[in-house]
């Protein structure tokens, strides 16, 4: 997410995801400020984040459970 500074030349940058050529393994995300000029002085935050990634994938899941279910509930009533 970025977001620009009111009455300054900067834009706040919170969780920009980085380009990774070495693979889908690691996410790298950064945290910091960009100038008008496209320079960026940040520090960057980087892991596997695998148990983030289950706990998304597994609330993404019952959500697509619970959709299945309430669109099946109405055709059975009817």
């Amino acid at each position: 997410m970025r977001f620009k500074v009111p009455g300054q030349p900067v834009s706040v940058r919170l969780f920009e995801r980085v380009e990774c050529t070495k693979g889908s393994q690691y996410d790298i995300f950064d945290v910091g400020l960009e100038q008008e000029d496209g320079s960026i002085d940040s520090v960057v935050i980087g892991g596997s984040f695998s148990y983030a990634k289950s706990l998304a994938r597994q609330a993404d899941e019952n959500a697509a459970a619970a959709k299945a279910k309430a669109e099946v509930a109405p055709a059975v009533a009817a």
